[in-house]
């Protein structure tokens, strides 16, 4: 495992930090400078990504080439996109800061409705469920006291099914499974709505501010918080199933599942691995970052995104959490990362789209890096990272 030691905790209080700044100001829930930190969509050999600099970026899987970018409307500062867009078939889902949605063509030409304006923020990422898209949002107040809002809207048309408000801000992409949307809000709650109609379902209350995207698997919502706890739900009845407390600091990025295992990662630099079924702790992994973003399974291994400033790494893990190999990017991940199967894909804070190939032996290696502010976007002398 990977120890934490020397000057760890003082790096990942500093990550830390930087993302608790993002939640101050008077509301708690508005963000003073939007830059967004966009997770890439992967569908056929097409990956479509949001940029720091306010555009919708495709890029071609195989060579990081640039099949089309488009800038977004409105005001230029609040252009960032910080959920994934999604690909439905042959049209691209995104929600931007100022509280557009946008639908464009996989080829990049207007599809369906163009774009859809909501009065409010959109921070967390859109979800597509059958013909619907949900969303969630912060609406902003006069007097400070921001709600949140969930949307849904007809995915053909753009128009408004139904609308649920919230007492708190929604930072969380939303989960939808057997009929239910799964929400997390700034106020400490979590909350299961019926997609059929916008109806409240249940509620339930943490001890922290919830952004991380809910998991759902068998039966259960599995869900950390800015309380430093870790929560399993029953997913019809939102009765607690168990809750995990060891973490040191809060859980932001969503919890992934593989065969009985849940696995969370915490801004205190450890993926924890805990037991489904009891909540009981298998193994962690330690580092001196923090985990941002959501990591993901490829194959048999599970790729871990450790902000670290100019330690950072995308760490490959086993499944009975043995360490393999890393490859050291030097800069952050706060995205989810996402995989075709074949690559990782994933943007960083240096303005910067990744894609890894993870090899037979199970070592990672660099396919290619694209900067979106360059002119030159994929450097041809560049050194690779791994």
């Amino acid at each position: 495992m990977l120890k934490t030691t020397g000057s760890g905790p003082r790096k990942a209080g500093i990550i830390f930090a930087a993302l608790a700044l993002a939640l101050m100001a008077g509301a708690c829930s508005r963000i003073s400078n939007p830059q967004g930190w966009s997770g890439v969509a992967a569908s056929g050999d097409t990956l479509v990504v949001g940029t720091q600099e306010g555009q919708l970026l495709a890029i071609d899987k195989n060579d990081g080439s640039t099949l089309w970018r488009r800038d977004l409307i409105g005001e230029e500062d609040e252009h960032a996109i910080y959920g994934a867009p999604i690909v439905d078939g042959e049209v691209v889902f995104a929600g931007s800061y100022d509280g557009r949605l946008y639908a464009f063509g996989l080829e990049g030409l207007p599809a369906r409705w163009g774009d859809r304006r909501l009065d409010d923020r959109i921070v967390g990422g859109l979800t597509l469920a059958g013909e619907s898209i949900v969303v969630g949002s912060v609406s902003l107040a006069d007097d400070g006291e921001d709600e949140g809002t969930l949307w849904a809207l007809d995915a053909v048309t753009g128009d408004e099914l139904w609308r649920f408000t919230t007492p708190g801000p929604i930072w969380t992409t939303p989960t939808v499974a057997d009929g239910l949307v799964f929400i997390g809000t700034l106020n400490q709650m979590i909350y299961a709505v019926n997609l059929s109609d916008g109806q409240k379902a249940w509620q339930f209350e943490t001890g922290g501010g919830v952004v991380a995207k809910p998991l759902v698997s068998n039966g259960r919502v599995y869900v950390g918080a800015f309380d430093s706890v870790f929560y399993a739900l029953d997913a019809k009845t939102g009765a607690e199933a168990w809750r995990f407390s060891e973490a040191e600091k809060w859980f932001w990025a969503g919890a992934i599942a593989r065969d009985n295992l849940i696995l969370a990662p915490s801004l205190d630099g450890n993926l924890y691995a805990l037991d489904a079924t009891s909540g009981f702790p298998q193994w962690k992994i330690e580092s001196e970052g923090s985990i941002v973003g959501s990591p993901v399974i490829v194959g048999d291994l599970i790729a871990v995104p450790i902000a670290d400033g100019g330690e950072s790494k995308i760490s490959l893990v086993e499944i009975n959490g043995s360490q393999r190999e890393a490859c050291k990017i030097g800069e952050d991940v706060r995205t989810p990362l996402s995989t075709d199967g074949e690559l990782i894909y994933f943007a960083a804070t240096n303005h910067s789209i990744w894609a890894l190939r993870i090899k037979q032996n199970g070592n990672p290696d660099e396919e290619w890096v694209y900067f979106t502010d360059q002119d030159d976007p994929i450097p041809r002398d560049r050194s690779k990272a791994c």
